[in-house]
């Protein structure tokens, strides 16, 4: 259940990790009583009546900030219509790759013609390394191409895939392991409060973590399972 939460509004109720809460009102502990364990600050929920505990807040006036809040608030990729076709020359030691969650690392490499040129279209993102140097995003131009800041060049990429996305989650006797891929910053620093991290990407330790990553990954049109 979404909290009754105003824009801008600072919340009394916190959800840092799932079902793990920080208190910012101490006036909502009557509430609290009987829903779950209590320390200092922090208040782990263990019931199961996470909607019920929720709705009685926000009936009482309380503003929440769930993780869920945090997921609906990020923003969508954009839609994004694509140009004509430019032939771009890639130079030496630089090679350009375009979003494909099912590569290694989440970038396909675009191989190159003989002429060292390759065929893209106008808004196009993809991403261009020099070397072992660090990553830069581009869009294609009329003109050629224009540096875009990474989040949001990820962020519009999302938008550009043409097919919906899978990701294979692998079970494990701690719950499912996320394969790593490409995120904006706010979508990773979300995922970073739902799942651990996991020296094969992240960990899913629970149905509820599992399921708010679900509805993350939803938003930039990518299921798991």
């Amino acid at each position: 259940m979404a909290s009754r939460r105003r824009p801008g509004a600072p919340a009394d109720f916190e959800e840092i990790r799932p079902n793990l809460f920080l208190i910012h009102n101490p006036a909502l502990g009557p509430v609290l009583r009987g829903e779950g364990e209590r320390e200092g600050f922090h208040f782990r929920l263990t019931g199961w009546r996470r909607a019920g505990l929720l709705g009685r807040l926000a009936s009482r006036g309380f503003v929440t900030l769930t993780i869920p809040d945090r997921i609906a608030a990020l923003p969508a990729p954009p839609i994004t219509t694509l140009g004509p076709a430019r032939t771009i020359t890639v130079g030496a030691k630089q090679q350009l790759s375009l979003l494909d969650l099912s590569a290694r690392g989440g970038w396909q490499p675009i191989p190159t013609s003989d002429k060292g040129t390759v065929t893209l279209r106008e808004g196009q993102i993809v991403r261009r390394r020099r070397g072992r140097g660090p990553a830069e995003y581009l869009r294609i131009t009329a003109a050629g191409w224009e540096i875009v800041p990474a989040d949001h060049a990820i962020l519009i990429a999302y938008g550009q895939l043409t097919s919906r996305p899978f990701l294979k989650i692998a079970t494990t006797p701690d719950g499912w392991i996320l394969p790593d891929f490409p995120l904006p910053k706010e979508y990773r620093q979300v995922l970073g409060q739902i799942a651990l991290p996991h020296t094969e990407g992240w960990l899913l330790s629970g149905e509820l973590e599992r399921e708010m990553a679900t509805a993350l990954l939803a938003k930039l049109g990518v299921t798991i399972g």
